[in-house]
């Protein structure tokens, strides 16, 4: 007869196969094909060399990968070690990104076309549509989820619907306050870079919303308790959440006032910092792909769900975010020493708590 194989390469072997199942089943659901184990192998799992203790973890390892558990979070052995229930599907985690994506796109392909129409009207309902077809994506998938009413879930798709929502509302009034909106002059004028517009915002809002729309259509995520440190990350949610939503208002208030024209606004948060808003929202998604990331059903997904916060943090730090800011406050209020003493004293994100030195003037 044949030489069996060593111990090692049987557990090599098996290892490979449960992974490549695991993968698929983790992109493509409970229903998708397991590959079989090599049948030339098969006997040799039984045999006297390997022995029931050496192939016993193994199996169990496999067992429970194939029975749905995770690698993403290491939640399978408290899967198999408490016996929990594993939900139906419904629909697989991958499935429910592209229902998410066929939501954010045509929303945004709804803006497009606005915008195409009616360059002014574009600008205005420019955020109301990118930034609302993110909250509207989180409460279809939540509806769509088999875990719609686990802690976990419940606390991502609130948080990812109140953000939205808030945010959404407050830059279109702003925009009808203004008659439209600055930044995006010149944007709408051509129909090449309005569609250019639209698919970096739609992509922005997929990628945003990925760890939430996973986090749904996991089915780890209702087996996973929240802990202490699920507990930690939502509270960084919400009050990244809040942080922005007072940083907005301070700001607004600021401006309303008649005898604050042409001067930046330097009070409350914004004498923590330049940025607070921007502060705030590498908060909120990095905290939520912590929340989501501990109830995905692997590897896969979790590294799927890192482009949310990845793309968020470049856009703030490279693109369209504090460069933009940057840019448009040096050219109103850089000839000002002022400004320069403010700049110097202030940091750019993480906020100052406790000042090294009295507050800059004002200009």
């Amino acid at each position: 007869p044949a030489r069996p194989p060593s111990t090692m390469w049987v557990r090599r072997l098996l290892t490979v196969n449960a992974l490549l199942n695991s993968t698929r089943a983790c992109a493509f659901g409970s229903h998708a094909r397991a590959t079989p184990f090599p049948s030339t192998l098969r006997p040799w799992l039984a045999s006297a060399r390997i022995g029931a203790r050496a192939s016993a973890p193994v199996h169990d390892y496999v067992r429970h990968l194939r029975g749905g558990s995770t690698l993403g979070a290491g939640v399978g052995a408290r899967r198999a070690s408490t016996g929990a229930p594993v939900p139906h599907e419904g629909v697989s985690m991958f499935a429910g990104a592209a229902i998410s994506a066929a939501v954010i796109y045509g929303l945004n392909g709804l803006g497009c076309a606005v915008s195409v129409a009616d360059p002014s009207l574009g600008e205005k309902v420019a955020d109301l549509l990118g930034t609302g077809a993110i909250a509207l994506s989180a409460i279809v998938s939540n509806v769509i989820s088999p875990a719609s009413m686990n802690i976990r879930v419940v606390l991502a798709t609130v948080a990812v619907v109140m953000w939205g929502t808030r945010l959404a509302s407050f830059l279109f009034v702003r925009a009808l306050n203004r008659g439209g909106d600055g930044r995006l002059t010149g944007y709408f004028t051509t129909f090449p870079k309005a569609f250019l517009f639209w698919i970096t915002s739609a992509t922005w809002g997929w990628l945003t919303a990925l760890p939430q729309t996973l986090l749904c259509f996991s089915t780890t995520a209702a087996v996973t308790p929240l802990g202490p440190f699920g507990a930690f990350a939502a509270g960084l949610v919400f009050l990244g959440i809040w942080t922005e939503a007072v940083a907005d208002w301070q700001k607004w208030q600021f401006k309303s006032d008649p005898a604050n024209k042409d001067k930046w606004c330097d009070v409350g948060l914004w004498a923590k910092c330049r940025h607070p808003n921007y502060a705030s929202e590498l908060v909120i998604w990095t905290s939520l792909f912590a929340l989501a990331a501990h109830g995905l059903d692997c590897v896969l997904a979790v590294a799927a769900a890192a482009h949310g916060p990845l793309f968020v943090a470049g856009l703030i730090l490279f693109g369209s975010g504090v460069p933009l800011a940057e840019k448009i406050a040096d050219r109103r209020y850089g000839h000002l020493e002022a400004f320069q003493v403010y700049k110097r004293e202030t940091p750019l994100l993480v906020p100052r708590i406790f000042p090294l030195s009295p507050e800059p003037p004002r200009a």
